[in-house]
């Protein structure tokens, strides 16, 4: 068998494209790299196995075929690891035929992208998890080493050469007790080399943390039910502290962005939390996205014990102000009102609050979408995140409508509607000042990155 030393992972970066705002996105992602986690849970795994591993991220090191084989030949690497997902299939696709071409050594997969294992598998992968995959690279070494069989490990899809077809295991049960995973093992080096320059509180260097997994939500566009189940998970305050203890001491980070799909589903979890942060006295600052009903009941007090624990910014994922087009999305039609009222809470605490809307959701006509700005006016977040649907694969709406019409006009040009009404939202006096005043206070010297990169925010205002 094929002996495992060491292990290249890869993230392929986002693809041209692949959502109808991608010119668009192509501009904004050249001002923001943030940290990723799913490779470096991996690579903890791997430790524990004493395998020595690498990552390798396209959006900090734009490599070419070419130049991705010259690092697996540099190397020496004994296995490839791929994280997929809709957005970089394509890329990772072309980097699997490629590396088949020139190097004879095993590629596995997994990510959300785990969904087209037919095609991942057929352009030469030999091995796509689906799921979590801490417990699964480990037995998947196994399977290297000799020491089991494919089909003895769970939750994955691979070539059965002897009746030659794609064979699927059983799934895999998720992870109950979410302190038992060892801590992502981050790279140093890459740490220093991830910023985002729209998040002005943020001071580098910066990480991202998991603090739970799933989401109890099961909203028409996102796939994260189907990829986690609806099961959520949550790691104890103890777990994620000691992670926290970890990387401030060992990484000087200055800025944490919890990057769950809800954070802190339980409120008894986030006052535990926020009086640990405070008893530890790190000079450490944080955000994390809500849902608009996060809280319901205490938003002044969560807020409040938020802002005293170092949050500086929360992002409200409120995806539409219509309670029509918010039903057709499988959420809750008093949304806006709650998201209202944590609005202005939120600001009161003196937190920067995000408000982000999703263009073309099922039922989404001009009045409508016209509807989340005039929300927003009123309601006045710091900042605002229009974006237009990109329709994922195994997503409610991919399977419900297919290639059915769902909006009110294909002629809606959604991503002219998301740059027109961003350049109304912040061209308001009143908007636009209380910006300012943020920033002012949160951390004025972001001015300066503001004036190197002018031109390209600036590009993101003008977009046509």
């Amino acid at each position: 068998m094929h002996k495992i030393k060491r292990v290249a992972f890869i993230y392929p970066a986002l693809e041209n494209a692949v959502f109808p705002c991608n010119k668009f996105q192509s501009v904004a992602q050249r001002l923001m790299r943030r940290p990723k986690l799913g490779l470096d849970y991996l690579r903890a795994a791997l430790m524990e196995k004493e395998i020595e591993s690498r990552v390798f991220d396209q959006t900090l090191t734009d490599f070419d075929n070419d130049g991705l084989i010259g690092i697996l030949k540099k190397g020496n690497f004994d296995l490839v690891g791929f994280y997929t997902s809709f957005c970089t299939l394509k890329q990772t696709i072309l980097f699997i035929q490629e590396i088949k071409k020139n190097l004879s050594v095993p590629i596995i997969a997994g990510g959300p992208g785990c969904i087209h294992y037919n095609e991942l598998i057929e352009s030469g992968c030999e091995i796509v998890c689906h799921g979590e995959g801490d417990r699964t690279i480990a037995e998947i070494i196994d399977y290297y080493h000799g020491n089991k069989e494919l089909e003895g490990i769970e939750g994955i899809s691979y070539y059965d050469a002897k009746s030659r077809q794609i064979l699927s295991t059983p799934e895999r049960n998720l992870i109950g007790n979410l302190d038992s995973l060892a801590f992502p093992l981050r790279d140093p080096d890459m740490i220093r080399r991830y910023y985002d320059y729209f998040a002005y509180p943020l001071k580098k260097p910066y990480i991202t943390i998991l603090a739970s997994r799933g989401c109890p939500h099961h909203c028409a566009f996102c796939t994260s039910y189907s990829f986690w189940g609806m099961k959520y998970r949550q790691r104890s305050v103890e777990n994620v502290m000691e992670e926290i203890e970890q990387v401030v001491s060992g990484f000087g980070i200055k800025y944490i962005y919890f990057i769950d799909d809800v954070f802190a589903m339980n409120f008894d979890w986030l006052e535990k939390f926020c009086l640990s942060i405070n008893k530890k006295g790190y000079n450490l600052k944080w955000m994390c996205t809500l849902h608009p009903l996060s809280f319901q009941g205490d938003k002044a007090r969560a807020f409040s014990m938020m802002a005293e624990a170092g949050c500086t910014m929360i992002s409200f994922g409120a995806q539409s102000a219509n309670e029509g087009v918010l039903r057709n999305i499988n959420r809750d039609p008093s949304e806006p009102e709650e998201l209202a009222r944590s609005i202005y809470l939120a600001k009161k605490a003196g937190i920067t609050v995000i408000a982000s809307y999703i263009f073309g959701l099922p039922g989404d006509t001009a009045d409508t979408i016209r509807q989340n700005i005039e929300f927003c006016l009123s309601a006045k977040p710091h900042m605002v995140d229009f974006h237009s649907l990109g329709v994922l694969p195994g997503s409610k709406i991919a399977l419900d409508y297919r290639d059915k019409l769902f909006t009110e006009s294909e002629e809606l040009e959604f991503i002219q509607i998301c740059t027109r009404y961003t350049r109304e939202y912040y061209s308001r006096p009143d908007i636009a000042s209380q910006l300012l005043k943020d920033i002012l206070i949160k951390n004025p010297a972001w001015f300066f990155t503001f004036v190197r990169f002018a031109p390209l925010f600036l590009k993101l205002f003008s977009y046509r």
